[in-house]
């Protein structure tokens, strides 16, 4: 897996609050915020505005799209550039509030809504 492979599928997840341009084409996520190794899958990512309600939301999709496709460890980071990166990493890196999170973007159909064929 290359980091450009990995742009490739994260160019199928659309922008919540637009949803007819994606992550990549919004330039949420760029080839230099990728890390990959045999072990680990890295992103780093951030948002359109400064208090996005989408936010960690973004990290999630980005998070379980590559868990779809990768069999080795994802971990998915907002940039410390962005104002809410504090709050996004702690639900992100916490387990319990990452599926808790999952569970209501499912619940909501966000996930359908922001994936692309």
């Amino acid at each position: 897996m290359t980091k450009r492979e990995i742009l490739k599928i994260l160019d199928h997840i659309l922008d919540p609050d637009l949803r007819d341009r994606s992550i990549v084409e919004m330039g949420f996520v760029r080839e230099e915020d990728i890390e990959v190794n045999q072990e680990v899958i890295q992103v780093f990512y951030t948002v359109g505005g400064p208090l996005c309600p989408y936010s960690a939301a973004v990290g999630i999709i980005i998070h379980h799209t590559l868990s779809e496709k990768f069999k080795i460890k994802i971990k998915v980071r907002m940039k410390k550039e962005h104002y809410q990166h504090e709050i996004v990493n702690q639900i992100l890196g916490d387990e319990s509030h990452f599926n808790e999170w999952f569970e209501k973007i499912k619940s909501q159909n966000l996930l359908k809504t922001c994936l692309r064929a």
